[in-house]
């Protein structure tokens, strides 16, 4: 792939050059090239499985696509073979003959500046408008199209919306993404369904059905070997070869272990709190020597203390005893009744969400929803639907009952904007004229309703600072920003031990745990680069490694010691080792008593994993 390109103008301007260079004339017809039928016939052999899953198992769910609107569904493969096509015979008919027949390169070269050519060209999402073809012979259309990826990260293909209509771009484009990665997660799913385990995963245990949501498979060793492109957006890296123990603060064990279709919840290496589902093997299953199943977050697992139930935490519940806490919650309590808007500022990880769902539930709307919306999760292209709602018909894949958006369903109640600094400058626009109007109108209709809604945003970023660089719109920036509350982070808490006491209940479920002081003393020493996300993952970690009894300094993961740069386990305090020997058979017991069966300190001497460790342990009927 070439030319990646960072706006959509320098796309298709990188697309007329390279037309140019090709000695196309933007008055040239498009050149019909087609393949032989041998070559055909092969071609269409090795698509034969992207065919299927794009006719039988994605395009039902969007047939309004095709009854709604004079739209062409095609679907190209890798070279830009035009291999199936959908829609309405009447706008086919109004195209270049034979340009859409099966077996017809979409090639730039042969067909100048469309989407199927440029999306090849760049391995990008790219949507063309009628003046945007350098070919003036295909300006009678507009389209969208998006790279298909398999599971091995692999360009198999691409799909394309095109139409002689003038309908919202952005709509299109945002369909063809969804569409695109409904494809790509039903070619994962085919290739690893029989063999491993699937976490599917999204921002709201309410959309894990929705065709964005992540797709992740790992392995029986808890080795994540695919993920869909969603996957890795959600988590903000490339999640195969990760183990998804540490992806997701849960052992491997234990995600095999869980029901499927009972939601879970989760944080790990993500910036926010996410929801899943788990789907087994479909040939066989594997055991988990687990008898205690991991508890979900809002799960009615019964708990050993009285604990709160998160949906229940009032402001007052918070206070642990930090005086930066105390002020913050002393802040939010003054204006609580209020309709001043709150902007909830830390770094990722402090518990913003938790504080936003606190401050409602203190609230005289707590009887009313919370309506919370991630706005770095949403696709850019679908954030203006997704807020406001459309009405049906409004655009080209529109749900046919239409859509009341999220600001209508938090009238009456709450809405918190996550990650305000994330939404598009063009959205932002809209959100300023329904916070200062009191009414939204959704996409397509010219009716507006009337919204009672506390507004509450949340940001890692210094929404100032990007005022200034002109990312953020000044004018919302004080509409929002009517009082500014900063969470402190993890390690400047002076309540940690606090903090843990609360944390376990929830974690632990029924089973009563313990934390020796030494680990409180390290949970108090330690930098938290990872706040109190960090800190949930290391009570699960350590709570897995413990097995139901008192957690200690060697039940803490590895990661952990490693943000303490050395400074909990000295080099120089590491034991008198007898020489290596010429068998870890035979060095392994050594090891296990001069270290009193601390494995984090066996395996950093021998050079090896925890896992590793465990497992010769056991061969050896040491432990």
């Amino acid at each position: 792939m070439s030319d990646k390109a960072h706006s959509h103008s320098e796309i298709i301007q990188a697309s007329w050059r390279r037309c140019q260079s090709f000695g196309l004339s933007q008055k040239n017809s498009p050149e019909i090239v087609k393949l032989d039928t041998g070559d055909w016939g092969d071609v269409r052999d090795r698509s034969h499985d992207l065919i299927a899953t794009t006719q039988e198992q994605v395009l039902p769910f969007y047939e309004n696509i095709l009854v709604n609107s004079n739209s062409l569904v095609l679907l190209a493969d890798n070279d830009g073979n035009l291999l199936s096509r959908w829609g309405r015979p009447g706008f086919i008919n109004q195209m270049e003959k034979h340009l859409f027949d099966e077996g017809t390169n979409w090639r730039e070269k042969y067909n100048g500046t469309n989407a199927v050519g440029t999306a090849l060209q760049t391995g990008e999402a790219v949507a063309v408008g009628r003046d945007e073809h350098y070919l003036i012979a295909n300006r009678y259309m507009t389209a969208s199209a998006a790279p298909i990826f398999n599971s091995d990260r692999h360009l198999v293909g691409v799909l394309n919306i095109s139409s002689d209509a003038y309908l919202p771009t952005s709509h299109v484009a945002g369909m063809v993404k969804v569409m695109t990665q409904s494809v790509e997660n039903q070619l994962i799913i085919a290739t690893y369904r029989h063999h491993c385990h699937m976490l599917t995963f999204n921002t709201s245990s309410d959309n894990l059905a929705s065709q964005w949501a992540g797709l992740l498979v790992f392995n029986e060793t808890g080795d994540i070997i695919a993920a869909n492109r969603r996957a890795d957006l959600l988590v903000g890296q490339t999640l195969v070869g990760l183990d998804i123990g540490s992806v997701t603060g849960i052992s491997a064990l234990k995600l095999s272990a869980h029901p499927e279709h009972h939601p879970l919840s989760f944080i790990g290496l993500s910036k926010y709190r996410l929801f899943g589902t788990i789907k087994r093997p479909v040939n066989r299953a594997i055991r988990s020597p687990l008898s205690v199943p991991f508890p979900i977050s809002g799960s009615s697992i019964p708990s050993q203390k009285a604990a709160i139930k998160p949906s229940e935490r009032q402001l007052q519940h918070l206070d642990l005893g930090d005086i930066k806490m105390q002020k913050a919650i002393r802040q939010a309590q003054s204006v609580v009744n209020s309709d001043i808007p709150l902007v909830i500022q830390g770094e990722t990880g402090v518990g913003k969400e938790v504080f936003a769902k606190a401050t409602h539930a203190s609230s005289s709307r707590a009887h009313k929803k919370l309506v919370a919306v991630n706005c770095a999760a949403i696709p850019a292209d679908l954030v203006e639907s997704e807020l406001f709602g459309y009405v049906k018909g409004a655009f080209t894949g529109a749900n046919t009952k239409g859509s009341i958006g999220y600001i209508r369903q938090a009238d009456g109640g709450t809405l918190m904007l996550d990650e305000i600094g994330d939404m598009p400058l063009h959205v932002q626009a809209r959100l300023l004229r329904v916070l200062q109007e009191k009414a939204v109108t959704p996409l397509g209709s010219t009716e507006s309703y009337s919204v009672d809604f506390r507004v509450i945003c949340a940001t890692h970023q210094s929404l100032r600072e990007a005022v200034a660089q002109k990312k953020f719109r000044e004018d919302l920036y004080y509409r929002i920003n009517g009082l500014t509350l900063f969470l402190p982070a993890l390690k400047e808490r002076s309540d940690i031990n606090a903090l843990v006491n609360v944390l376990l209940p929830e974690l632990a479920g029924e089973i009563s745990t313990q934390i020796d002081d030494e680990v409180f003393a390290l949970f108090n020493r330690h930098p938290w680069p990872g706040n109190i996300r960090q800190l949930v993952n290391t009570l699960r970690v350590a709570l897995a490694l413990s097995n139901n009894e008192r957690v200690q300094t060697h039940h803490l993961p590895d990661d952990f010691f490693l943000d303490l740069r050395n400074d909990v386990i000295p080099l120089s305090s590491q034991p008198e080792v007898t020489p290596r020997v010429a068998s870890w058979r035979e060095s392994l017991p050594l090891l296990y008593a001069e270290t009193e069966g601390n494995i984090t300190r066996i395996a950093e001497i021998s050079g090896v994993s925890r896992n590793t460790i465990y497992k010769r342990l056991r061969m050896l009927g040491i432990k």
